[in-house]
């Protein structure tokens, strides 16, 4: 079908009369029908409060240049039908001419429990309820959960891990907090996931765009927010930080200096995400890191073990011996020299290291069996944490 283009900004394509929304000269130009654009404006408006809002302009804005140009050169001779699928929702397009026409777009309802921000209040287990905007002072990102009400139920401890003696389980059965579900379920699909937005590829999940709106959002409002990653949650806040450094001004990173950070479980590399942390204006939470060390995917498998040493002198830095609590640069030192036992000198070592085998394989037995079980759901830190945990694991084998 012809492209009629005209001098007022619209174009005459199918039978149909299309408006461009799109700026002249960035890209491909993007159209949407006519009696459609009155719709379009309504969500340019709203996506100045609403981060569900935002997302769909953003990625309807996206368009004009989604595509490189061969797809803009294929398109003058064949017409693209395309469909960009987004967390709960879908855009439909036709490439033509090098002109985008978006049809249908939108969000639709779903069996499926999909990503996004909502309020868990506490009635007898806490209750998650979808909501546009953060609305209090904790915000949670989840890891690999069976569901959303398993999320809701497990990140509370996390938080209190993060931010006692001031926030506690018991005060946010009182004030609720809210969670941005991160849907990325588990086993090697959620790896996948996880994989993509750590190296950035395909500019990320669309969870990771959805949470970018979220934050570009909340650097236009001056107030404080503290977050609590868990486990893959930090790779989606990582990419989502990426996405929005590139519209975030130099006031709005002044009003994310009061947005304080919590890594917990973290099962990518801890320096990775802190740059970007940094580079928003954003604070360390002031307790250190929560991090297993007795599982090999969050220390050797991600190099935290080398990581969370110093980002926890890097808190020391910031914040001084009065900011973060329960650390020394002695209790630093003293968990690295732990983990570098472990990997190299200590029981883990090949039994020709002078190890005896029976020592060697209790160690071994005793490291693989503390992986079993999920331990990224739960705060193990200890002696006691890690061998209740074997001990349990061992009962039910």
């Amino acid at each position: 079908m012809k492209v009629t283009l005209q001098p007022n900004g619209c174009a005459l394509y199918a039978g149909r009369e299309w408006q461009l929304i799109s700026q002249p000269g960035q890209g491909m130009r993007v159209f949407v029908e006519k009696s459609r654009h009155s719709a379009f404006n309504q969500l340019k408006n709203k996506a100045r409060s609403n981060y569900n809002a935002l997302y769909l302009y953003s990625q309807l804005m996206s368009l004009n240049n989604r595509h490189g140009m061969l797809r803009s050169l294929v398109s003058r001779a064949k017409m693209q039908q395309m469909r960009l699928q987004l967390e709960g929702g879908s855009i439909n397009y036709n490439v033509v001419d090098g002109c985008v026409f978006i049809g249908e777009f939108g969000f639709s309802p779903s069996n499926r429990e999909e990503s996004g921000l909502y309020k868990a209040s506490r009635r007898q287990e806490f209750e998650p309820e979808p909501t546009n905007a953060i609305s209090t002072k904790h915000i949670a990102i989840n890891g690999a959960c069976s569901s959303l009400a398993f999320a809701a139920g497990s990140m509370p401890a996390f938080i209190e891990r993060g931010y006692k003696p001031e926030t506690t389980q018991a005060s946010l059965d009182q004030s609720g907090y809210c969670l941005f579900y991160n849907s990325c379920g588990a086993g090697i699909p959620s790896d996948m996931r996880q994989f993509v937005d750590t190296s950035s590829v395909g500019g990320g999940t669309q969870t990771a765009k959805q949470l970018a709106q979220l934050i570009k959002l909340e650097a236009k409002k001056d107030k404080e927010v503290h977050w609590t990653l868990h486990e893959k949650g930090h790779a989606v806040f990582k990419q989502a930080l990426r996405i929005a450094l590139q519209d975030l001004s130099s006031m709005d990173k002044s009003r994310l200096s009061k947005h304080k950070v919590f890594y917990a479980n973290p099962t990518m590399n801890l320096n990775l995400i802190d740059r970007y942390r940094k580079k928003a204006g954003m604070q360390l939470a002031p307790q250190p890191p929560l991090l297993n060390n007795t599982s090999l995917e969050q220390t050797w498998v991600t190099g935290n073990f080398v990581s969370e040493s110093i980002i926890s002198y890097r808190q020391l830095k910031e914040q001084g011996e009065n900011g973060l609590r329960n650390v020394t640069a002695g209790n630093i030192a003293s968990n690295a020299l732990t983990r570098l036992g472990m990997l190299g000198i200590g029981s883990y070592a090949v039994p020709a290291m002078g190890v005896g085998i029976a020592g060697w394989t209790v160690a071994w037995g005793t490291l693989i069996a503390s992986n079993l079980g999920s331990p990224n759901q739960k705060i193990l830190e200890n002696g006691a944490d890690f061998f209740n945990h074997v001990f349990n694991r061992l009962s039910k084998s």
